[in-house]
């Protein structure tokens, strides 16, 4: 009788907790995550554009059982939290530890997988095992639970933040570390990728639980992610999804370890910056990544995307990390000493907004107040050498900015005009609220896709590619296509 009972309990919270949700249905379901997690969450195909992973399994089975169709929204990792928290996303995943501190500001769900830390060394590498850490400069992914980790407990000589698992053969190339600490998976992903060329050493630092993150005001969808977690561990859906992304990233050949023409072209971009880029659904598009391809067709080389923030571009670029930075970079007297640029294939003016009830009319009036913007890029810096900013707040995207600005946050907003604009009318079209434009004269700028100094290869390359776009009319049809599908997009699915 009792048993009987417990069975009637279990069936009505579930029922209790779908139909608590079914207000919602076919609301997209916002996921925020990093692809720098593979097996949990990382890129695949022939250009890195489609999202995949263990995670994106998961999280595709609560879309099903929700009845809410799946908005991937890829972010650095450290800005997941961030986003969760403001309520900007609902979901957020990427292999997250289930930590206390993870716990503190935010839901997280019962554990989905576990794994255990190990440490990786290069082959013939002095550190014989966790005690010689201590003495070491060691590689961690920025934003993990093991940064802290680490500091608190191994005290290493110095922690060195990478942000994709690709950055790790650089890292050790170059002597930045002498150790990495990876996810188990991923090292044997590392490992089996460069030929044996690493090991794992001695044994795991730590074994750790992976969850998904929510609002602390979500318990709903908590509480029926937690019931599509115990289905997808019991049916055995987990085994499988791990072996199929084991497998998988174990056939993609890592990006630098190819030294032939055939080797990846790497452009890192950011992935919010319309219509240059944009997420639409899971997929990656725009007019750069149209071009991207076309300049990589050229070359012979299969193009690879790496997704930063903007003002990381330029300096993996200068690396020689990436082999081309996109996403609309205004071409300066001060950047092209530290990169190469090809010939402009757009241009912009420089968008200043304020509220429609704010009484700034000229750039003086702006003076030392409080201006947003995008980290690293024209923006900032005239907000802070024009403008004598009182402080700057920076946004990940102009939809952010606009709403910062309609909340009161910042005094104005600078971006790019192109971008300011179709943000402005987005916003406007949805809710119906509504900014400014200071009138003011700010010269003309114009976009160029950077390459590493003496790259002159790859800028001859693009430049073709650009000059046969722009007499054929595609500059503009590209620029046209992505602003329209830019405009269908709910402001929940950017």
């Amino acid at each position: 009788m009792k048993k009987l009972f417990r069975l009637f309990a279990i069936l009505f919270l579930a029922v209790t907790i779908l139909t608590s949700c079914s207000d919602k249905k076919g609301k997209p379901l916002i996921v925020a995550c990093a692809v720098s997690t593979s097996p949990y969450c990382y890129y695949v195909g022939d250009a890195n554009t489609t999202v995949a992973g263990i995670d994106i399994d998961l999280i595709n089975e609560i879309g099903k059982e929700l009845g809410r169709p799946i908005q991937i929204r890829i972010v650095p990792f450290q800005y997941i939290f961030t986003l969760i928290s403001q309520g900007e996303a609902d979901i957020g995943a990427a292999g997250i530890t289930i930590t206390p501190e993870h716990s503190e500001d935010n839901l997280i769900s019962s554990p989905y997988d576990t794994s255990s830390q190990v440490i990786v060394v290069p082959n013939g590498a002095a550190i014989k095992d966790e005690s010689a850490l201590k003495t070491a400069r060691v590689a961690v992914q920025e934003g993990a639970s093991d940064i802290e980790l680490l500091r608190e407990t191994v005290k290493p000589e110095a922690v060195i933040p990478f942000l994709t698992l690709e950055e790790i053969d650089t890292v050790f190339n170059r002597r930045r570390a002498d150790a990495a600490v990876l996810d188990a998976m991923q090292a044997d992903s590392l490992i089996k990728a460069n030929k044996s060329k690493y090991k794992i050493l001695g044994k795991p630092l730590s074994r750790l639980q992976y969850g998904l993150v929510f609002n602390k005001e979500d318990s709903r969808l908590a509480a029926a992610a937690n019931k599509v977690i115990e289905t997808f561990k019991v049916s055995g859906a987990l085994q499988k999804s791990r072996a199929k992304h084991f497998d998988e990233l174990n056939n993609i050949p890592p990006a630098r370890r190819n030294e032939d023409k055939g080797k990846p072209f790497v452009v890192c971009l950011e992935s919010s910056f319309a219509p240059f880029v944009l997420m639409n659904r899971n997929q990656l598009v725009g007019m750069d990544i149209e071009i991207a391809k076309d300049i990589a067709k050229e070359l012979k080389r299969p193009l690879r995307i790496k997704i930063v923030p903007f003002h990381e571009v330029l300096p993996l670029v200068e690396s020689g990390s990436a082999d081309m930075g996109a996403s609309g970079i205004s071409i300066t007297p001060e950047r092209e000493k530290l990169v190469l640029f090809s010939q402009p294939y757009e241009s912009t003016v420089r968008r200043i907004l304020v509220n429609t009830d704010a009484a700034y009319a000229k750039l003086d009036d702006l003076k030392g107040k409080v201006i947003g913007a995008k980290r690293g890029t024209k923006s900032e810096d005239f907000a802070i050498e024009e403008l004598q900013a009182e402080k700057t707040v920076h946004f990940d995207n102009s939809m952010q900015g606009i709403l910062g600005l309609l909340e009161h946050k910042i005094d104005a907003y600078i971006d790019d005009g192109g971008e300011a604009d179709l943000a402005s009318d987005k916003i406007a079209s949805i809710d119906g609220r509504r900014v400014k434009k200071l009138d003011v004269s700010i010269p003309l700028e114009e976009y160029g896709f950077a390459f590493q100094l003496g790259n002159t290869d790859a800028k001859a390359a693009a430049d073709k590619v650009i000059d046969t776009k722009r007499h054929r009319g595609e500059i503009n049809a590209l620029s046209r296509k992505y602003t329209s599908i830019y405009m269908t997009l709910d402001m929940e699915n950017l």
